[in-house]
């Protein structure tokens, strides 16, 4: 017996942090993001015991949970954890789980790990759960249960898959795929490109600060943020009429805003690197995910490719290829027996 699910992790675009609760509740908030072609997979199967256990490679982690035990989320696997805790009869399972990015690296892993075992777990159980009730219980386990300083982005671009702005307010989250003149998505999936800087972080301490700022009204960064949300709105634009130069250039302004909401979203190499990259040729460009690590994704004609990508892995930056995901949360494999 066993079935596998996968989600995709995603790029976001812009108006980054607009989806973080302490903002949108108080001025809505819109970001626009796509899934990619790079998964985290959940692999469940019937176990040898009554115990619960649990494998994750990205954290080179095991665990065993015997049945009546409590679940402590104090770990890596806290969101695994917690994820596993609202679904009935998980003992005797084993679960796998593996990623094709390495965790903390800003393409929205975590929440693609929830909607991964979401998926899966749901299809195990039998139980009937739409896209939007997977997205929807995944971010109450990161928001609500485990008290992460989390948005929902993340989740619902792993859910959805798919070019799209997702849009917060108070009252609801809707999804709107974006539309493209003819050929113009496949030239915009060319022209972007994906370098891993080498370096995970914890986005808790950027997203903590940033959450921070909006509830407490500090000015300076709600003006930041609120033209972070603009550009976002520009950018949509920009893509949906084709002006793809334009969409570089505002990912570029949209970067220059962000970089100041915190201290911790950028650092010297990754100034250094971006500034490489805009003299090699790249239009624009931006950390993925909070910042301070992780993937630097980039806008540039693909004339000058060759020459970022030599510029960029001369200081140690890996290029890392991929295409859009159209998919979202899927069943890959499903080899139950069914009950006689």
């Amino acid at each position: 017996m066993l079935l596998i699910a996968r989600a995709p992790v995603r790029i976001s675009f812009g108006g980054g942090g607009t989806d973080l609760p302490a903002y949108y509740m108080q001025f809505g908030g819109a970001v626009l993001s796509t899934a990619i072609n790079r998964y985290v997979y959940t692999f469940i199967s019937r176990g040898a015991g009554d115990a619960l256990q649990i494998i994750s490679s990205d954290f080179r982690a095991f665990y065993r949970h015997e049945p009546g035990q409590d679940f402590d989320t104090a770990d890596d696997l806290g969101l695994v954890k917690a994820v596993l805790r609202e679904f009935p009869q998980v003992e005797g399972l084993d679960v796998f789980l593996a990623s094709q990015i390495p965790p903390g690296t800003g393409l929205g892993g975590s929440g693609a790990v929830a909607v991964s075992m979401i998926t899966a777990l749901a299809a195990w159980h039998g139980r009937s759960m739409s896209k939007i009730d997977i997205a929807e219980m995944a971010c109450d386990i990161g928001i609500n249960k485990l008290r992460l300083p989390s948005g929902k982005q993340d989740e619902y671009g792993a859910t959805m898959g798919g070019l799209n702005q997702i849009v917060f307010t108070k009252d609801a989250t809707t999804v709107h795929p974006v539309t493209t003149p003819p050929g113009v998505l496949d030239t915009f999936q060319r022209r972007l490109m994906l370098f891993f800087t080498g370096k995970s972080r914890n986005s808790e301490k950027i997203l903590k600060n940033q959450s921070n700022a909006s509830r407490e009204q500090n000015q300076a960064t709600l003006e930041r943020m609120h033209r972070i949300k603009a550009l976002g709105f520009d950018i949509l634009n920009a893509i949906q009429e084709g002006r793809l130069d334009d969409f570089g250039d505002l990912l570029h302004q949209s970067w220059v805003q962000k970089r100041g909401v915190t201290s911790d979203i950028t650092n010297n190499q990754i100034d250094l690197a971006y500034e490489t990259a805009r003299q090699n040729g790249v239009i624009g460009g931006k950390i993925t995910g909070a910042g301070g690590g992780g993937f630097l994704m980039l806008y540039c004609h693909e004339d000058k490719q060759p020459a970022v990508t030599a510029a960029l892995a001369a200081q140690g930056l890996a290029r890392m290829d991929f295409r859009f995901d159209f998919d979202g949360a899927s069943v890959m494999l499903d080899q139950r027996v069914p009950a006689l």
